[in-house]
């Protein structure tokens, strides 16, 4: 299975709300999923990143603040191991 990646260090393909609320992830669905429109997904996209983890500044607060208020403990991890990755 291939990995789908969130700009946010989710993967979505773990994410709990990818089957019960149909969410395809950011990159399909372009930084609008279920809950609304993504301000971390436009900070990437605004920036040419891939992923936060590809960001000279992370973390910075508004993705420390994303995680803090998301469901996903893993999201810091996921994009230091991807920015290693990239490396």
């Amino acid at each position: 299975m291939i990995e789908i990646r969130g700009k946010c260090g989710t993967v979505c393909n773990t994410c709990s709300f990818k089957d019960r609320l149909g969410c395809k992830g950011c990159e399909a669905q372009q930084g609008k999923i279920f809950w609304g429109e993504c301000d971390v997904y436009k900070c990437a996209v605004s920036k040419g990143c891939q992923h936060c983890g590809l960001c000279a500044q992370l973390p910075c607060q508004q993705l420390l603040d994303f995680i803090e208020n998301g469901h996903n403990p893993d999201r810091l991890p996921n994009l230091n191991r991807w920015k290693n990755e990239s490396q």
